[in-house]
């Protein structure tokens, strides 16, 4: 399989790339500004020196003839054949000379640029148009050519240099955070001790696979306390039943009905941990009246005298009607199951949340076992009666908590428990 390029290795790429570019950008801005600054200092000391050249040569005294052979070592002499064909290619800085005398001179039938191999200036003298004055120019071609090969292998080097220490500043926080991962998921303190001093989006990315680990080990934790809770919640059904198959009590009615109870107590456990693994969460939204939700669910009660519900006389909303009905419903069993009647369903609504609540007169739950209450497979049993799964209020959450709400519950005063969904009403 073929290997992936590593980060650094992508991040150090692109940064010696666009480092380059930039500087070869900048190289070739310099380069011609360089030029364009050469040519005009160069054209105007060629048109001065001309002048003077071709005025001295209209003079025959010693000190003219004096400064004409002083002109002539400098590079500056007189020709009365025209300029030769250039043998090379004529630089763009000697072009760009020629053309600037010219426009200074308004006449470019006096100007001529030659370069055989080296780089000449040709001015028709103003006196004599057939004597020609004619200027060596400099050629500074192969010093420029190597200044820059130097400058660029320099800047090259600079460039990789500077790429690999940002590139390195760059991944040392994601390498530390890759080493450290599994210390993340395990929830380690990583991020207080190997990840300091790291950019934000690395604290980000750390916190989110943290939290990752977090719902995994929650998830662990609740299928362990579930398989622990089905075990033993199914022993005791399982026991009476083999017990009563073992003593032939099949036929007897009181026995049949006794094992129809254990058969329907066991589908009830099973039903409820399904319904604690499956949140819900696919449940499609739809608009439901609630009050008609939570009036069907009290004509199904055993005794539905017991109940009375307070609330308007229609309420929409856009729900997951399937788990609303079963949160309110196990609301409804717990009252029953661990209260006492009369029993209340309320149905609050504002402008920014609604809330279910369901009320029991029974004795309450004690101090310590308020904050047992919710967790998988804890049970109100001591205070206020017996069987059930412990999965109710969990599962009832569950429901608040992908609906975009909580759960709350409580003790009221003097006497009863109320628990409560609130669920925002852009939900």
């Amino acid at each position: 399989m073929k290997r992936s390029p590593s980060t650094f290795s992508l991040i150090f790429g692109l940064l010696a790339l666009a480092l380059l570019l930039a500087l070869s950008l900048a190289s070739m801005l310099t380069t011609r500004i360089t030029v364009k600054a050469g040519s005009e200092s160069y054209s105007r000391l060629a048109i001065a020196a001309a002048f003077a050249a071709d005025e001295l040569s209209a003079r025959h005294d010693e000190d003219a003839v004096q400064t004409l052979r002083r002109l002539d070592e400098a590079g500056l002499h007189f020709s009365t054949t025209p300029p030769p064909p250039a043998t090379v290619r004529i630089s763009p800085m000697l072009r760009d000379i020629g053309f600037k005398v010219s426009q200074m001179l308004g006449d470019p039938s006096r100007v001529a640029v030659t370069q055989t191999p080296e780089p000449q200036i040709w001015i028709r003298s103003a006196h004599d148009p057939q004597r020609w004055m004619v200027l060596h120019a400099l050629s500074y071609r192969r010093q420029v050519i190597a200044s820059s090969i130097l400058v660029m292998l320099l800047a090259g080097v600079i460039v990789l240099i500077i790429a690999s220490a940002a590139a390195r500043l760059l991944t040392q926080p994601l390498e530390r955070l890759a080493a450290h991962a599994q210390g993340l998921l395990a929830g380690e303190p990583v991020v207080q001790t190997q990840l300091k001093g790291s950019p934000r989006e690395v604290h980000q990315l750390a916190w989110a696979i943290g939290q990752a680990g977090e719902r995994l080990r929650h998830a662990a934790r609740e299928r362990e306390l579930m398989l622990a809770g089905i075990s033993h919640d199914l022993r005791t059904p399982l026991a009476r039943l083999r017990l009563a198959l073992e003593l032939g009590d099949a036929n007897d009615h009181q026995r049949r009905e006794a094992m129809v109870a254990d058969l329907e107590e066991l589908d009830g456990a099973l039903e409820q941990c399904l319904a604690f693994v499956r949140d819900g969460r696919d449940e499609p939204r739809r608009d439901i009246d609630v009050i008609t939700l939570i009036g069907q669910l009290l004509a199904v009660r055993a005794q539905p005298d017991d109940w009375q519900l307070r609330g308007p006389a229609v309420f929409q909303a856009k729900v997951r009607p399937s788990l609303l009905r079963r949160a309110i419903g196990n609301l409804m069993d717990n009252a029953e199951r661990y209260g006492a009647a009369p029993f209340e369903v309320t149905l609050d609504t504002g402008d920014t949340f609604w809330c279910v609540s369901v009320i029991d007169h029974g004795a309450g739950v004690s101090a310590e076992q308020l904050e047992r209450l919710g967790r998988p497979f804890q049970r109100g049993d001591q205070a206020r009666g017996q069987g059930g799964t412990g999965l109710g209020l969990s599962i009832v959450a569950r429901a608040a908590q992908v609906h975009g709400g909580t759960l709350t519950w409580g003790n009221r005063a003097p006497r009863g428990f109320v628990a409560s969904i609130r669920i925002p009403v852009a939900a």
